[in-house]
């Protein structure tokens, strides 16, 4: 008995220490005054999100418990680096209305999906950590999305480390990489190869591009 008692303690301690599961939501207004998201329990926006995860998340970022690093290759080894970003991590997605295109090519569900973040800290090689500051929503006005804070942001928490147009055609899902932490578009394979444990305990440096 003492032993089943010290088993199922020893569980709930594991569980505990556990990190915390991102949480997945849908963003349902993006107005000013009545901005909001709910918890996802849609079949659908769940499959997206499980696209995003594998061809975005899990892709460029490495979990390691409650943190996900990703590396910085710049042109040269002093630049280059790592981020590391903690949580409460949140994939939002956000659906979005279908282009004349994407419905001749068989597009039936589009959305752009977002990870969120909560803190951020860097370090270049050779280098000591930074200081923690909180993840800044960039300013994407020009794309009708606003800086921290403003228009649609004002429901989010965090702000977006990655980001993803996401579509279903015939079945099957498309993902196509927005950005990832400091990169947009192009420059997004900078952020590959992904940090081995070696270098994200400080013990090999990221190499340069």
């Amino acid at each position: 008995m003492r032993k089943l008692a010290f088993t199922a303690s020893l569980l709930i301690l594991t569980a505990c220490g556990a990190p915390e599961a991102d949480k997945l939501r849908t963003v349902t207004s993006y107005e000013f005054a009545s901005c909001d998201s709910t918890p996802t329990t849609d079949t659908v926006h769940l499959e997206a999100i499980k696209a995003f995860q594998s061809d975005v998340q899990n892709k460029y970022f490495v979990r390691r418990g409650d943190s996900q690093f990703v590396a910085n290759h710049e042109s040269g080894a002093d630049a280059s680096g790592l981020r590391e970003y903690q949580g409460p991590f949140y994939l939002y997605v956000h659906p979005r209305k279908l282009e004349k295109a994407e419905i001749a090519q068989g597009v039936d569900w589009a959305a752009l999906v977002f990870l969120h973040a909560g803190e951020v800290r860097s370090r270049a090689n050779g280098r000591d950590w930074s200081e923690w500051n909180a993840v800044r929503t960039r300013n994407f006005g020009a794309e009708s999305r606003s800086v921290d804070g403003l228009g649609r942001w004002k429901c989010l928490l965090g702000a977006e480390i990655a980001w993803a147009d996401v579509t279903r055609a015939q079945g099957q899902w498309n993902v196509k990489p927005l950005a990832v932490s400091v990169y947009d578009r192009d420059e997004i394979r900078r952020a590959l190869p992904v940090p081995a444990q070696s270098q994200i305990k400080g013990e090999q440096v990221i190499e340069p591009m």
